[in-house]
């Protein structure tokens, strides 16, 4: 009798072992990713007036996103032109004739000053008013 039940306790064993899941196969449950929403910033053209100007962040290297250097007599909105201090972009709050809103523009002119009058315009230039 105690030959069935040594038996039955290693047939038993067994059976266990052979249902235990084999952790050289299995694999921890990954992470849930984090979902990107984008922002979707609108240039609005109009009138308004700068409430602010501060240097604009810098975002990792300048060959990222490219450069053009332009020779027109208006700054651009965020291209290079007349450049300010070692290359700094300008970050201008205007606030919107229109709507009231605030509205941020980059640009590498110096020449706006907090409470002058602009109009930026629909192919993405600033002007003084």
């Amino acid at each position: 009798m105690n030959t069935r039940i040594a038996s039955l306790s290693i047939l038993a064993a067994a059976l266990l072992a052979a249902c235990a899941p084999n952790t050289t196969t299995v694999r921890p449950a990954l992470e849930p990713s984090a979902r990107i929403a984008p922002q979707e910033i609108a240039y609005r053209p109009g009138t308004g007036v700068v409430q602010s100007v501060t240097p604009a962040p810098v975002m990792g290297t300048a060959g990222a996103g490219g450069s053009a250097v332009t020779n027109r007599p208006q700054a651009p909105v965020g291209t290079e032109g007349t450049r300010g201090a070692a290359g700094q972009m300008q970050r201008l709050a205007i606030q919107m004739d229109a709507d009231r809103a605030i509205q941020y523009v980059d640009t590498d002119a110096t020449e706006f000053q907090r409470g002058m009058r602009v109009e930026l315009t629909p192919d993405h230039y600033i002007r003084k008013m």
